[in-house]
């Protein structure tokens, strides 16, 4: 299978700033998010193929739990506002829920903007009790919006029809006012997810210089 996604674990020395892993667990990895319209703008992947996090083992979830907070306990050392987690969540290759890429990925946005008045403005969600909920779209096969503002319950809308290729995005880059940028393709602003991709690797070797000086000391 021709996945960029599952091909990154694998790149020992990647031609690309946005294919770099800058984190990872035993079965999930972040990297920077191309089209970084604001800084922190980070995806968490599953290494193994899945199609959306609704194909995702339940006992995964707990793992992807753990890690997605370590990922978020790390991006509040750059990032001033709430963290804001999506997916547009595909279940086939014709109800792609939003989503241009083929194999799961969570968007977490650092975001002053709450999404959530804009987002219903156009779908009714449903709050879930936790994120392996989202199982319940691959037993119904439908797709799927997932939505969580950090530190309040998560949500999901079953779509009754597709919606447009990175709509997450264009709604993110309208309630921050900048409704160009949102088109990785388009606007790849390689140049903040360099300065990102840096200073988040930086909080790492900071971490493992003040660990050697504390065995030291």
């Amino acid at each position: 299978m021709d996945c960029l996604f599952c091909s990154i674990p694998e790149m020992s020395n990647p031609s690309n700033p946005e294919d770099e892993i800058i984190d990872e667990s035993e079965n999930f990895y972040a990297k920077a998010a191309l089209g970084h319209f604001v800084f922190g703008y980070t995806l968490i992947i599953p290494k193994e193929h899945f199609l959306s996090y609704a194909y995702l083992p339940e006992h995964l979830f707990p793992e992807l739990e753990a890690f997605r907070d370590t990922v978020l306990d790390k991006l509040h050392n750059l990032c001033p506002h709430p963290i804001t987690i999506l997916e547009h969540g595909a279940i086939n290759r014709c109800q792609r829920g939003g989503s241009c890429i083929d194999h799961a990925h969570l968007h977490l946005m650092p975001l002053a903007p709450d999404l959530y008045p804009l987002l219903s403005e156009r779908f009714s969600f449903g709050e879930l009790g936790s994120i392996s909920e989202l199982r319940r779209f691959n037993d119904e096969q439908i797709s799927y919006l997932y939505y969580q503002k950090e530190g309040l319950p998560s949500h999901a809308v079953q779509l009754s029809q597709d919606v447009p290729s990175q709509l997450l995005r264009q709604i993110a880059c309208q309630a921050l006012g900048e409704p160009e940028l949102w088109d990785w393709r388009a606007r790849p602003l390689r140049d903040v997810l360099q300065r990102f991709k840096s200073e988040y690797k930086g909080l790492a070797v900071a971490a493992s210089k003040g660990s050697r000086t504390g065995t030291n000391g």
